[in-house]
């Protein structure tokens, strides 16, 4: 009897499974987009702190070196 309902049913039973797993796939894809756009919004202000930074440091000429520039942009020598 279950052989029987299974053959008679198979491309419903998959269909079925098929379209569960699109849907799931969905809400995994819906998710993980959400989750990076809150990292990218979190990591803003590094990015501008970083931007500053470099400008900074390329603008320098008081000091030879990266690790003195980057000192002197951090508020190194007051």
């Amino acid at each position: 009897m279950l052989k029987e309902f299974f053959d008679n049913n198979k491309f419903l039973i998959f269909a079925g499974l098929s379209t569960l797993s699109l849907v799931f796939t969905s809400i995994s894809i819906i998710s993980i987009s959400q989750s990076v756009k809150k990292i990218s919004t979190d990591m803003e202000p590094i990015s501008s702190w970083a931007a500053m930074q470099n400008q900074c440091i390329e603008r320098t000429t008081a000091y030879e070196g990266v690790s003195s520039k980057v000192w002197s942009c951090n508020g190194g020598g007051q």
